[in-house]
């Protein structure tokens, strides 16, 4: 279904700063593993319309301020993540399909992924870049960024600048930081708080696979205003009143015990919470895992309010000293394998949110994409939003469950969002 033309490496324009750079405690619980997002194109006319010479003489000049993206992954001394930035190059693919867009579903797939996305054998590779022609003349721009050192303020920040170089507007680009020396552990360290968001991956047991299915769900502005407008006795944010609608939902459909404990997963950004803040336009990991704990009759039994304002005093709970307890909790026991916690009992949830992030700031030159995506949505019971293009876009959330359970889930959702409508 797609046929590569040309696979190279893009190596900087310029000599880089050499040598292994060290990765912060944020870096090392991170996945070795890569992200895979999907950008759709359409065709407007223009001259030139997405040149692979414009494209790889922008990504090289962008390569020289974002050089360890042209390095590797290594584990070095004292079993600490490395890259070595020795400007090898980020692999850029070249590709072109027989297909047109309407013929393309863009729901994140394995089958996405593999179309539209590089594949290496070594997670080495920091940056991967593939870029198909469809026969209706749009393209599809797949990526595969290197979770070690890239989370989605980073990949965002990236492909901002990789743009604005490709269309010559140097004026708005801000040159990244590697600076992690912030987020160095206390000696001693000093692990004031509990973390049960990440595990000794030594102590993992093999999971029951499960068949899972995707499903995604539109939420318009509207939709969400009126989530919104239920909680005004405390202001919550967007995201707190869509991840209290999933996880709501998600409690029901699972029909749950009451007396069950449920956790709502997410990942909080730790840029302006860590005191002093983080430099700005810092490049790497800077999220944190978090939970909202909550026994399961609390959560179906109480309006959308109750819900966010649980997920809200979670998030505020993000302070700068539970960040510090966590950067010290990773040094004393990162020699054991520390990991995410990944495989979740049936009673809880995981949601990232894009919401917010400029995931549609990757005009080229030829105009901002269609649509952007996650190629895949890897996990079970896991719920990805991203914001819609156009202002009123809404949101789209993408859900991947056990397929037994979904279509109740579906028919929960409309019911909430329906009964939000009427109040």
């Amino acid at each position: 279904m797609v046929e590569v033309i040309e696979s190279t490496l893009v190596v900087p324009t310029e000599e880089t700063p050499k040598g292994k750079i060290g990765l912060s405690n944020f870096d090392h619980v991170a996945p070795i593993a890569h992200t895979c997002t999907v950008y759709h194109y359409r065709n407007n006319e223009t001259r030139d319309f997405f040149s692979i010479e414009v494209l790889k003489t922008a990504l090289a000049k962008t390569l020289v301020y974002f050089y360890p993206l042209a390095g590797r992954f290594m584990i070095g001394e004292g079993n600490r993540r490395v890259i070595d930035c020795n400007a090898e190059g980020a692999l850029f693919v070249v590709a072109r399909s027989e297909h047109s867009s309407d013929d393309i579903d863009f729901q994140p797939s394995p089958e996405l992924r593999r179309l539209f996305v590089p594949s290496a054998a070594s997670p080495t590779l920091m940056l991967m870049l593939q870029v198909t022609y469809l026969k209706c003349g749009g393209v599809v721009l797949g990526s595969a960024t290197n979770h070690v050192l890239v989370d989605g303020q980073s990949a965002f920040h990236f492909f901002q600048t990789w743009a604005s170089i490709a269309r010559g507007d140097l004026d708005s680009m801000i040159i990244p930081s590697f600076d992690n020396t912030p987020l160095v552990a206390r000696s001693p360290p000093s692990i004031t708080f509990d973390h049960p968001e990440y595990e000794n991956a030594q102590l993992k047991h093999p999971s029951t696979p499960m068949s899972r299915v995707t499903s995604k769900f539109n939420l318009s502005n509207k939709e969400v205003s009126s989530l919104k407008s239920q909680c005004k006795e405390e202001r919550v944010s967007t995201f707190c009143v869509v991840a209290a609608l999933f996880w709501k939902c998600y409690c029901i459909a699972r029909e749950l015990p009451p007396g069950t404990e449920t956790r709502l997963l997410f990942s909080g950004d730790i840029r302006n919470r860590v005191h002093p803040p983080l430099p700005e336009k810092f490049f790497g990991n800077a999220v944190i895992r978090r939970s909202a704990i909550a026994q399961v009759s609390k959560i179906i039994s109480n309006p959308i309010q109750i819900v966010a304002n649980t997920v809200k005093a979670a998030i505020d709970g993000i302070t700068d000293e539970y960040i510090r307890s966590f950067i010290d909790y990773v040094e004393v026991i990162k020699d054991k394998g520390l990991s995410l916690v990944k495989e979740l009992p049936k009673s809880d949830l995981r949601i990232a949110s894009l919401s917010g992030m400029p995931v549609y700031d990757a005009d080229f030159g030829w105009g901002a994409p269609q649509l952007m995506t996650m190629a895949e949505v890897n996990g079970n019971s896991v719920v990805y939003i991203i914001s819609e293009p156009g202002k009123d876009g809404g949101l789209a959330a993408f859900v991947s469950l056990d397929s037994t359970i979904m279509q109740k889930f579906e028919k929960v959702v409309r019911e909430e969002l329906c009964n939000s409508l009427q109040t």
